[in-house]
């Protein structure tokens, strides 16, 4: 038997992960409640956090980016990208120590119950602990390997999600899904390169 060359050319896609050092053996458990109706996946590249209360469950980190000047005393705020994960009632971080309650979502804006200071232009807004508070929800502890399916083809939500988590390597942060504040890089230094 010999070996047949088929194909001479093809397109190489840029990964997410340009080296993985080490994972967490056996994977970790997604936390499944706390995704918009209509997100069927979750792309790899996403940052996770290890629940406090539960041994072994994983949050995602919610992140978005201004794709245009928030005015001042506006709530709706233009953002990509158009398949983020928050919802209606969580908080988000706007600037300068503020933070709000979301009142209404969809694909490219989100609108906050509270006046707010001028943002520029390209921030990137995260979920925050409380109003009024910069501080974040959760702090990254590791990276989602795979991008996993957390609705059927019916739109019904799967129970627990099984999913690789990558805690030491480098990756391209252009490729990743979800943008990454300079908090959460910082929290994940040590362990994890962002090319």
């Amino acid at each position: 038997m010999s070996l047949q060359i088929k194909k001479e050319e093809g397109v190489v896609y840029d990964p997410v992960f340009l080296k993985i050092l080490e994972d967490i053996p056996g994977g970790v458990t997604i936390k499944t409640n706390r995704f918009p109706t209509a997100t069927k996946e979750i792309k790899k590249g996403a940052l996770l956090n290890a629940d406090a209360s539960s041994a072994g469950l994983y949050n995602v980190i919610k992140t978005v980016k201004l794709t245009a000047a928030g005015v001042t005393n506006t709530t709706i705020l233009a953002v990509e990208p158009a398949d983020h994960l928050f919802k209606v009632g969580e908080k988000i971080f706007l600037q300068g120590g503020t933070s709000g309650t979301i009142t209404r979502v969809s694909s490219t804006a989100i609108a906050v119950g509270i006046a707010h200071k001028v943002i520029a232009n390209g921030a990137v807004l995260y979920e925050a602990a409380a109003v009024s508070s910069s501080a974040a929800l959760y702090d990254a502890d590791c990276i989602l390997r795979d991008t996993i399916q957390v609705r059927d083809e019916k739109g019904d939500k799967l129970g627990n999600i099984f999913a690789g988590a990558v805690v030491r390597g480098t990756v391209d942060e252009s490729e990743l899904p979800y943008f990454v504040t300079s908090q959460h890089k910082i929290d994940l230094t040590a362990r994890i390169r962002f090319a």
